[in-house]
């Protein structure tokens, strides 16, 4: 196992149980101690768990900006069943906007069953997994500057490209939902096109895995009067549910 895979499964563990034992990680992954440490020693530089005597803590720090990799294995069971339940609202014909989110790239695995999709994006990993189907499914790419922790294109030209197009749907994600706060971004540039994605289409398919619920990031992305649905995994408390549903939001749980 390469050593960026162990630490993506070290981080899913972490995000699943909040602590790690480094003999427990030994033993799992077939290495030594001293490895383990070295691999926490690495997270930790890049602010995402706390080090303490014999293992590690998560770091529940919403405004840390995770790197693609690491995301993309958090929750990834709770993403894959969202994607399954959100697919089935996607029509043939459908013009997309789709963020860089790994939630919205698990949607994206599943248009292959679609005819004549169009996807806007500024993803690079939703580029690279639809290109091959370039007879049933049209990409085009905003465009801008790369981000190569979250694989994705910010920027004015990305956000010039944005405002000059329309969609009839956009699926987009967020670090945090809180009922009062609304949906929330930990990196400005990213926040800036979500708001862009959700200004250009008709319906707003918003989504947030258990993981997202009450947590707050730095940058407000939209409020709950601008989404249409929100797609998460875990029955909300009904006090939160009616406040939703009030602002005429569908819930749809996966």
């Amino acid at each position: 196992m390469l050593a960026i895979e162990r630490r993506q499964k070290i981080m899913a563990m972490l995000n699943e149980n909040k602590s790690v034992l480094v003999p427990e990680l030994a033993k799992l992954f077939n290495v030594t101690e001293e490895t383990i440490r070295r691999d926490l020693e690495k997270l930790e530089k890049e602010g995402l768990l706390k080090r303490t005597y014999g293992g590690a803590v998560l770091v529940e720090n919403y405004n840390v900006d995770i790197p693609f990799e690491f995301r993309n294995v958090t929750n990834i069971e709770g993403k894959k069943q969202i994607a399954l339940s959100l697919i089935k609202y996607i029509e043939d014909g459908d013009t997309l906007v789709m963020d860089s989110s790994t939630s919205a790239l698990q949607v994206a695995k599943l248009l292959k069953t679609k005819k004549k999709i169009t996807v806007i994006t500024n993803s690079e990993q939703i580029i690279n997994e639809l290109k091959v189907f370039e007879d049933t499914i049209k990409v085009i790419s905003t465009g801008g500057t790369l981000r190569n922790k979250s694989l994705s294109l910010v920027g004015p030209i990305a956000e010039q490209t944005l405002r000059s197009l329309n969609a009839n749907k956009a699926i987009i994600s967020c670090k945090g939902f809180d009922i009062e706060k609304g949906f929330t971004e930990s990196n400005e540039l990213e926040a800036q096109v979500k708001k862009l994605m959700i200004e250009i289409a008709d319906k707003v398919y918003m989504i947030a895995d258990h993981t997202k619920i009450n947590k707050t990031a730095l940058v407000n992305i939209a409020t709950l009067d601008d989404v249409d649905f929100i797609f998460t995994d875990k029955i909300l408390p009904p006090s939160q549910e009616n406040a939703i549903r009030e602002k005429n939001v569908e819930i749809v749980y996966c």
